[in-house]
C-alpha cells in the first residue's frame, strides 16, 4: 500500500526519486529513476529533517510540516506523515512545487494512517 501512495506521486511531476522512511532514518519502501543508495539517502533525510524540526522548535515553538532544499536544478522535499513516517521526493525545480506540496499533504495522511 506504502508503494502506491509513492506511483501516485510520479504521476504528478518530474520526480526523479521518492521515499517513505521512518523518522529514524530506516527505509519502508522507495522508487527511484537514477542510481542511488536508498538506505544511506534514507537515513541522511532522516537527520536533514529532524536537524531542521529542532531548529524549527527553538525559534518559533512549531513543527514544520515540510522542508525543502533546492539546488539549481532539483528540489529535495521532505513531508512529515505522522509521527513516525516522512514522504521525500527528489523533483526537478521545472515541476510546479505547489502541486507538489499539496499532493505530499494528502499522500501523507494516507501514510499516517498506515504507519
Amino acid at each position: 500500500m506504502l508503494e502506491e501512495v509513492l506511483l501516485t506521486l510520479e504521476t504528478i511531476g518530474d520526480i526523479k526519486l521518492s521515499a517513505i522512511i521512518s523518522r529514524h532514518g530506516l527505509l519502508m519502501v522507495s522508487k527511484t529513476t537514477q542510481d542511488s543508495d536508498s538506505e544511506a539517502f534514507a537515513a541522511l533525510t532522516a537527520t536533514l529533517h529532524m536537524s531542521a524540526e529542532s531548529t524549527t522548535k527553538r525559534l518559533s515553538k512549531e513543527v514544520p510540516n515540510s522542508i525543502i532544499v533546492e539546488t539549481d536544478k532539483h528540489s529535495l522535499i521532505t513531508y512529515a506523515a505522522g509521527p513516525n513516517a516522512l514522504i521525500v521526493v527528489m523533483a526537478s525545480n521545472e515541476s510546479g512545487l505547489g502541486l507538489i506540496l499539496n499532493e505530499l499533504k494528502k499522500a501523507a495522511e494516507k501514510v499516517k494512517n498506515m504507519v
